[in-house]
């Protein structure tokens, strides 16, 4: 296996990108201002486990385009210059591209989020706050786990198309789907229901569960109910936070794991 060389190639090549440096800069960047001004703004206890509920809304907007940015052009890029090709030639199969790609970029994106909630932690925690330790560290498992998800959606669409300009679409398109749309899809619905006087102001379980697919809400379910001691998950069994663990697992695996067959069975000429 050639996995390890591919990772470690893309990773040098990825964090020296300018535009790498700004895109996880930024990230950053909201992440350490939001834990230096929760203590100043926030409510009492100041915890470390509150304070991700706090921090959990920026991400799962920046989060999202940090990592289909960062992943749209992992592959199709090569393909573009014919660099696939070459490699291909070489001890390395199409496997060992995919995910040596997905490991190197999604390595760096962790190694920012790592960082910078290591930075947030102890701006919450010092002089007044409250280090929860357990709570925290999942918090930031599953932060990485969301970048980790949202990388493998841009390598995905990088793997599915056939240029660049067709993958950076597809990445996008998905972003704006699930970051920006559907949540206006999910109160439009509602709205639409209740005026028809079929539902009294909330979508039934099964539809809940629907609009509750999205990523970005499966995170926040488990940010709620295994870090935030101030929230709590509420609604039917299948709403709950033990179902977003395995819903997460297949948010990582899937998109990537569908393209990937897609790409296994293609012609790169």
């Amino acid at each position: 296996m050639s996995w390890d060389v591919i990772a470690r190639q893309d990773w040098d090549l990825t964090v020296g990108e300018r535009s790498t440096k700004a895109l996880l800069g930024l990230l950053g960047f909201v992440i350490v201002v939001t834990a230096y001004v929760y203590p100043i703004g926030g409510s009492e206890p100041y915890t470390t486990g509150r304070f991700a509920g706090v921090v959990h809304g920026s991400l799962t907007t920046l989060v999202p385009i940090v990592g289909v940015l960062l992943g749209y052009n992992a592959v199709v890029s090569e393909r573009e210059s014919g660099a696939l090709r070459l490699s291909l030639s070489l001890p390395h199969s199409r496997a060992d591209i995919v995910f040596g790609k997905f490991l190197g970029r999604a390595g760096v994106v962790t190694a920012a989020l790592v960082a910078a909630l290591a930075v947030a932690g102890f701006l919450v925690v010092y002089p007044f706050g409250e280090l929860e330790p357990l709570r925290y560290l999942a918090f930031v498992v599953f932060t990485v786990w969301f970048g980790g998800i949202w990388t493998g959606i841009g390598i995905a669409a990088s793997i599915a198309a056939s240029t660049k300009r067709r993958a950076l679409v597809l990445a996008l398109s998905v972003f704006f789907l699930f970051v920006m749309v559907w949540d206006a899809l999910d109160d439009g619905l509602t709205l639409a229901l209740d005026f028809a006087g079929l539902i009294d102001g909330e979508l039934p379980g099964p539809l809940q569960f629907y609009f509750g697919l999205e990523p970005g809400r499966v995170f926040g379910r488990l940010t709620d109910g295994f870090v935030d001691p101030s929230a709590t998950v509420e609604g039917a069994w299948y709403l709950s936070e033990w179902v977003a663990l395995p819903l997460f697992v297949l948010w990582l695996v899937g998109p990537l794991g569908l393209a990937y067959r897609r790409f296994a069975r293609r012609d790169l000429a």
